[in-house]
């Protein structure tokens, strides 16, 4: 899956020579927690978020009252605030980067641009989650096998031939390395007509951690 399949491709902006006052009220009235700094050819220099005008802003315990407040925010600008490096992705980047981006930079959003650093878009850990949600099938009623098994060549194949066999579709498959040579394999697939998969699957020698189906409609497994 790709960027672009999943970005907000519409995104608000700000010079950096605007007040730190127009930022606040475009943030409140948008609903909106960051937004690109750009020049005045459009080019992304920047982005400030909602923590930045939080901290630049008095508190409530201040003296100064909301109108000596509101000069003073008037008078601040967002080059004043903005974090200058920001991290960013293009349209053609899978949604892995972007995720691997903010996790490790622990960032909520990332701006998308062109090759020309135009802004084309912005992708957030929102954006990301309902990604997450879509390719795992867990948008759709489903049951979910956890098996645990040795790290070897051909496990997934093997696995999937049993499913193939019972003339099921795989929604989603998910691997990941335990402790030494050990593997936990999830497979996600609508069981409603055939949960003797599970038995199968146990037939063939693998050990079944766990199996749980999940109801859109109830909006939780069990």
């Amino acid at each position: 899956m790709r960027i672009k399949e999943i970005m907000t491709p519409t995104v608000i902006s700000i010079r950096s020579d605007q007040s730190l006052l127009e930022v606040r009220e475009l943030m409140l009235n948008n609903n909106l927690r960051r937004i690109p700094v750009t020049d005045k050819e459009g080019l992304l220099i920047g982005i400030v978020t909602d923590g930045d005008v939080s901290r630049a802003t008095p508190s409530d315990a201040s003296v100064l009252d909301r109108y000596e407040a509101n000069y003073l925010l008037g008078k601040l600008k967002v080059s004043d605030i903005m974090t200058k490096s920001v991290w960013t992705v293009r349209e053609s980047d899978s949604v892995e980067t972007a995720a691997y981006l903010l996790y490790t930079h622990k960032v909520g959003a990332l701006p998308v641009v062109d090759g020309t650093n135009h802004i084309a878009g912005i992708i957030s850990d929102t954006d990301i989650f309902k990604a997450f949600v879509d390719i795992m099938g867990y948008n759709q009623t489903s049951t979910k096998v956890v098996i645990d098994t040795n790290d070897k060549v051909g496990v997934i194949a093997e696995l999937s031939q049993i499913f193939t066999e019972r003339g099921v579709n795989i929604i989603s498959i998910l691997s990941r390395t335990l402790a030494g040579d050990e593997r936990e394999v999830t497979i996600r697939a609508d069981l409603t007509q055939a949960m003797d998969i599970v038995e199968r699957i146990r037939d063939a020698g693998y050990d079944i951690k766990e199996v749980s189906t999940l109801r859109v409609e109830a909006g939780h497994e069990g």
